[in-house]
């Protein structure tokens, strides 16, 4: 069964000023795991949540192998581009298009092999590698705007993970 994700309540208010403040809490979000309480909302599991972002990440360090068609590049650029620089997060419920359907989770991807994908991606940069390749939608992008763009991408994804 399929949730209307705009609809899920009870999500984690969560905001990234740093990639180093998303791996702290992708921390608190594995001992929640390893303890057992751990939820994922929505429609993918946490390994679903994190192998999608570590994706989005990967591209963003070596590239995307496509992007939409440039009139849904003007309308979405008009639309989201000041907010995601400035770290806000995307709106719930989008689908993924079928030409980023490389974006969508692995099948049967685990926690821990969502977690492992994307903390690579993190330590690629924690090594000194800079996400420079252009984004799909928004074209050239700095790497300090691709932080602040993946931050609150994260801020979405992570936002459907609770615990008790």
């Amino acid at each position: 069964m399929t949730i209307e994700t705009k609809q899920v309540t009870g999500r984690r208010e969560v905001v990234y000023g740093s990639l180093a403040d998303l791996k702290a809490d992708l921390d608190v979000v594995e001992a929640a795991h390893n303890a057992g309480t751990l939820r994922a909302l929505g429609n993918w599991s946490a390994g679903e949540n994190f192998d999608h972002c570590g994706k989005f990440m990967e591209c963003a360090l070596d590239g995307f192998p496509s992007g939409p068609p440039a009139v849904v590049r003007w309308i979405l650029t008009l639309l989201f581009k000041k907010k995601a620089m400035a770290g806000g997060s995307p709106p719930p419920g989008y689908k993924i298009p079928a030409q980023a359907g490389y974006l969508i989770p692995d099948e049967g991807v685990t926690f821990e092999q969502g977690l492992a994908r994307w903390r690579g991606a993190l330590a690629r940069i924690d090594s000194g590698e800079k996400m420079t390749h252009d984004s799909p939608i928004f074209g050239k992008l700095t790497h300090e705007q691709w932080e602040k763009l993946q931050c609150g991408h994260a801020t979405l994804h992570m936002s459907f993970l609770v615990w008790e």
